[in-house]
């Protein structure tokens, strides 16, 4: 085992130290590296704090609040999607509703239309049957006037060369007989 004079030197050396460091010696620790350390810690502590801390700490807020800017950004363009969407939608509905309003409207104008020009094609049609019967009738009572004039002339150059000759049944008949062919 150990010397008991090693150990009360130990012990006095020891002693010693406790008494120059003050009761922190006893742990191991030398008062004046420890203030040394202490002091350059600070140091290091504050140049870090000034220089580093400080302007990183400075650079998050900002992005911070670039983000949050962002974020409120894209919330107001979602919004306003929205809303351009749902005016799209009620455009291109009132836009289909206008259309196929204007193509029923377009659809009973071209019937109406289609009536009333077979209605004036039908009338004009009859108007022409008219004009047409009209006019065979005045063609009709031309030639019948005519006819008859005809009729009576040939019957007169008949009757007198009737009464110019005097005639036998045979020239008779024959007479007549000229006169039919003519009128045919």
């Amino acid at each position: 085992m150990s010397s008991p004079i090693n150990t009360t030197q130990v012990v006095v050396e020891a002693a010693k130290t406790v008494e120059a460091t003050g009761g922190i010696g006893v742990l191991g620790i030398n008062l004046q590296i420890f203030l040394a350390q202490l002091f350059n810690f600070s140091l290091v502590l504050l140049v870090l704090w000034k220089w580093v801390f400080t302007p990183l700490v400075k650079l998050l807020d900002e992005r911070s609040e670039k983000i949050e800017t962002s974020m409120k950004h894209a919330v107001e363009i979602e919004n306003r999607l929205k809303e351009v969407e749902a005016e799209h939608h009620k455009i291109v509905t009132e836009a289909k509703t206008e259309s196929a309003l204007m193509l029923e409207q377009a659809r009973t104008d071209a019937d109406r239309r289609k009536k009333e020009m077979l209605e004036q094609a039908k009338e004009e049609v009859m108007k022409i049957v008219n004009q047409g019967k009209e006019q065979l009738k005045t063609d009709k009572a031309n030639m019948l006037r005519e006819v008859k004039t005809e009729i009576v002339d040939i019957a007169v150059a008949a009757a007198t060369k009737v009464l110019k000759e005097s005639v036998s049944e045979k020239t008779s008949q024959k007479l007549a007989q000229e006169v039919v062919e003519k009128m045919v």
